[in-house]
């Protein structure tokens, strides 16, 4: 697997996570003036963060983990090509 490609891919949902949950609190205005609601901006973008960081990280080793599952099914299927093709040849003579 390429670790930096999952890294890049965490990074830049992340960052795209991060601005959802900004914009999110910064158009839905809470109504309550408790000292928990301050600063909603902030803990919305550091939950969009985490969540980005890991659904982009979790979607790109999925991708990478089918591209490794694909090249090896496509390896064995050559592979028992080669050896059906091979077999049939010595039934022949």
């Amino acid at each position: 697997m390429n670790a930096k490609l999952i890294a890049f891919s965490g990074f830049v949902t992340a960052f795209v996570g991060a601005g959802i949950g900004f914009i999110t609190a910064s158009l839905l205005p809470c109504p309550y003036t408790s000292q928990m609601y301050k600063d909603l901006e902030q803990k919305y973008a550091i939950v969009g963060a985490v969540a980005g960081l890991l659904i982009g990280s979790s979607q790109e080793m999925i991708r990478e983990l089918k591209q490794e599952r694909d090249a090896e099914e496509d390896l064995l299927r050559d592979f028992n090509i080669a050896i059906h093709s091979s077999t049939d040849k010595k039934d022949l003579s």
